[in-house]
């Protein structure tokens, strides 16, 4: 069997959400150990983009393709290039990674494609109408729903979102929950969230939230949230550390000053995921509060390090922190500043709860989710 992937995002320096679920199942269908993986299993990785050699070990059945076609702005590489390039190259099964596919050719159907839906939050959600590739997605959505022989997503939430604005068949969409890192799963190393505490803290308690500038993100509320929590209670001796914001940190800064937060307030550069480990471990609690997500990678990140969290009670957030996560209204600064006080105090508590906690986070992981995404190429090529 012969599988083409979209893998441009994997060819990132810096990946971020979709080349990162696409390198980790690079990593996954590459190991000689991965039963799931037979012999006769071959992947075509059709990318744009160079990168310095090394940074990605391909195992012997995964063949990099470089290919490109000028016109980025109409998305020729997916409406032109790969439509040629699957027939070409005589693809089985196409698995498109980013949320769409090529268009089928009325005289070349071409072969079936699987396509990972991650959410569809973009095509609906009013803040990102500005944002070229929303503008795109929210054109083809449709056509790669009816055109997709098997639709892969990240979540329950997800898949009645996706079914239910697109007037989807249930039955072909599956479930496929996102894993954790081999260095999540293996626990923070000895002493290194005091290290991130000192470096970072100064030596002080702190709150961690992995953050981002985009409205839905809901970084500003959070800022709000803390300003109210240290004005009710001033002997607080928590710092909150912010990463993620990607040079909008003065904007941010501003809003923190305006919270009168602006001292205990720190934001951090980008983090690497060794960093990011540390940080987790070394927090008293993470707040993630998010406004609606197809999944929750730092709920499951914090909690498989032991640290506890605080997030929204909406979308998929609640499916990713079970039992074991403490639930905000995402638009209450007073519900998120009282939750965060409530975790916060309820330390006795999360002590006799971490052995389950962190036991359930462990149950995600990209071996698993490889091998069901391999077992979805084999059901789309059999229909």
């Amino acid at each position: 069997m012969r599988i083409g992937l979209d893998a441009r995002e994997a060819w990132r320096l810096q990946p971020r959400g979709v080349g990162i679920y696409v390198r980790h199942l690079l990593h996954e269908f590459g190991r000689r150990d991965h039963g799931a993986v037979a012999a006769d299993v071959e992947f075509l990785l059709y990318h744009q983009r160079s990168l310095p050699p090394g940074e990605l070990d391909l195992g012997p059945n995964l063949h990099a393709v470089r290919t490109d076609l000028p016109g980025g702005r109409l998305h020729a590489w997916e409406r032109v290039q790969m439509p040629w390039r699957m027939r070409r190259d005589h693809v089985d099964v196409y698995h498109g990674t980013y949320n769409t596919l090529p268009p089928r050719w009325r005289l070349w159907r071409g072969p079936p494609m699987v396509v990972t839906l991650h959410d569809v939050i973009v095509t609906w959600w009013p803040a990102d109408d500005g944002d070229e590739f929303v503008r795109y997605a929210r054109t083809v959505t449709p056509r790669v729903v009816r055109d997709a022989a098997l639709i892969l997503t990240v979540s329950d939430w997800s898949k009645n979102d996706i079914c239910t604005r697109f007037h989807c068949d249930p039955q072909r969409v599956r479930v496929i929950r996102n894993g954790l890192a081999d260095a999540f799963l293996a626990g923070a190393p000895p002493g290194a969230g005091d290290a991130a505490r000192a470096r970072h803290a100064g030596g002080r308690p702190y709150l961690y939230s992995p953050g981002a500038p985009l409205e839905r993100k809901n970084t500003a509320r959070l800022l709000e949230a803390f300003g109210r929590l240290r004005a009710a209670r001033p002997d607080l001796p928590h710092l909150l550390l912010v990463s993620g914001l990607g040079g909008h940190e003065p904007r941010f800064a501003a809003l923190a000053a305006a919270h009168g937060c602006a001292g205990q307030v720190r934001f951090l550069p980008y983090v690497t995921r060794n960093e990011l480990i540390g940080l987790y471990a070394g927090a008293d609690l993470t707040v993630y509060p998010t406004r609606i997500e197809g999944w929750g990678f730092p709920v499951v990140e914090s909690l498989v390090l032991g640290t506890p969290v605080a997030t929204s009670n909406t979308s998929a957030l609640p499916e990713a922190g079970g039992e074991h996560a403490h639930y905000f209204d995402p638009e209450s600064a007073e519900s998120m500043a009282h939750c965060i006080e409530q975790a916060l105090e309820r330390r006795a508590e999360w002590d006799r709860m971490r052995p389950a906690a962190v036991a359930r986070a462990r149950t995600f992981t990209w071996r698993r989710t490889a091998a069901e995404v391999l077992a979805c190429y084999r059901e789309a090529v059999q229909r």
